[in-house]
């Protein structure tokens, strides 16, 4: 993000949202809101001055809620700019100021409460949809204790626990004795590949392999550590990936073909009974843990039907975005001069998405090299003599292809026109041929 911050040719809209899309491939017009961060951007130095003077404590979301934050805050070390923002619901200096520590410490004078969200209107030829995905939510599996135990955790806060910059420094611990656990059990497939209504059906790519990567990490740090993977298959697909999964197992990790049925917790010593049935050993057994990590399957994002209906996308019966054409097409979407990168498409690892990052890009190169597009071999044509200005055509295009307004004749945008046929099927004027 740094290099991209500091690129003459990328423009970074921090803190901002896309509120309205309208065009067509070559003529987009984005709305974007930027919103108030109510710290000057350009001024402000991260001194960090305000942030100990600031009373409001709130979970930080970037350390999974396993460390605070103050209402002030920067939303992560590397964010770009690296300038402190404020969280205007949670502050008391708002409407009207009941505190204002924060800007009577800042020498710069850069706090101003008084700022207002910005309008940002963008002229682009193409639109690269790279939103990611989120990660299941796995309190409805209470089989496994998640928020019960506190040593139940997900793969998610594992990663938190474990990094040098999170809350602990990179010192492993529990979350209820601040001890490096002695024993410590990872359940895969967690949301991912269910068929009860309770997850997903699709296997979500990473968390195999993630896992395996823990597993080396905990032996590195801690070698005297036991580590039990409970798994229903190991899908150790890619470059080297089998190759590291065997140097797991080598290093002494345990891999148990079964899924936990129940997770109970002593209440004395914290400890967690894992029950599981070994369906290689064909029998029932019982795992005492310090501590179990849930390795959480890959979610579309949250906002992905917003935009799905602002870049008139389609979706997968797995909530992801569908591409034109899973072979010759895979990064195109159906409208055109719109492409997919990353886990917005589908589940996939680092590797995968900055390839297919990189193949949305030159796509998009492709197109903004040219002075003219091809359109497609069949597109809607409007008979004006025939047509009486209904409309009902431009409010059945899926591509927004056609304009209309009332008392006027339906206009046909050749270049966003895919052919599909609908306006014509709808005409009940016969006013429109393919």
């Amino acid at each position: 993000m740094m290099d991209a911050g500091r690129h003459p040719n990328i423009e970074l809209l921090a803190y901002s949202e896309v509120e309205d899309v309208s065009g067509y491939v070559g003529n987009f017009k984005v709305r974007v809101r930027k919103k108030a961060r109510y710290v000057d951007e350009n001024e402000c130095t991260a001194c960090g001055e305000c942030v100990k003077v600031c009373p409001i404590v709130r979970p930080d979301e970037f350390q999974q809620g396993l460390s605070t934050r103050r209402a002030i805050y920067i939303p992560f070390p590397q964010a770009v700019p690296s300038a402190y923002l404020v969280d205007i619901e949670a502050c008391l200096g708002d409407n009207p100021i009941a505190c204002g520590k924060c800007i009577e410490v800042c020498d710069k004078k850069c706090i101003n409460f008084d700022m207002q969200d910005e309008i940002v209107e963008l002229q682009v030829g193409a639109i690269i949809v790279a939103t990611g995905m989120d990660v299941y939510d796995p309190t409805a599996l209470d089989e496994y204790g998640y928020t019960r135990f506190p040593n139940v955790i997900t793969s998610m806060e594992f990663e938190r626990l474990i990094s040098a910059g999170g809350p602990t420094d990179g010192h492993f611990i529990r979350l209820t004795d601040h001890k490096t656990p002695k024993r410590i059990g990872f359940v895969q497939c967690v949301g991912s590949r269910t068929q009860n209504g309770r997850g997903n059906p699709y296997c979500s790519n990473i968390c195999c392999m993630n896992t395996i990567k823990d597993s080396l990490l905990l032996k590195d740090h801690y070698p005297d550590i036991d580590i039990t993977v409970f798994y229903m298959d190991i899908r150790a697909f890619g470059k080297g990936f089998e190759d590291l999964y065997m140097r797991s197992k080598a290093a002494g990790v345990k891999y148990i073909r079964g899924l936990p049925g129940e997770v109970k917790e002593d209440p004395e010593t914290r400890n967690l009974r894992v029950y599981v049935e070994n369906t290689t050993a064909g029998r029932i057994e019982e795992h005492e843990l310090d501590m179990l990590v849930l390795s959480v399957g890959a979610v579309p994002g949250r906002d992905s039907e917003f935009v799905k209906q602002l870049l008139t996308l389609s979706r997968t019966p797995d909530g992801f975005f569908m591409e034109a054409h899973p072979k010759l097409k895979p990064v195109d979407t159906p409208s055109k001069g719109v492409y997919l990168a990353g886990c917005a498409e589908s589940p996939k690892d680092v590797k995968d998405s900055v390839t297919q990052a990189s193949a949305a890009a030159a796509r998009a190169e492709i197109l903004l090299s040219k002075s003219h597009i091809t359109v497609e071999a069949i597109t809607a044509v409007v008979d004006e003599g025939r047509c009486k200005k209904c409309g009902r055509c431009a409010a059945v295009c899926p591509y927004s292809a056609i304009t209309w307004q009332k008392g006027e004749v339906a206009r046909v945008i050749t270049a966003a026109c895919a052919g599909c046929g609908t306006c014509a099927a709808e005409c009940p004027f016969d006013a429109i041929q393919m």
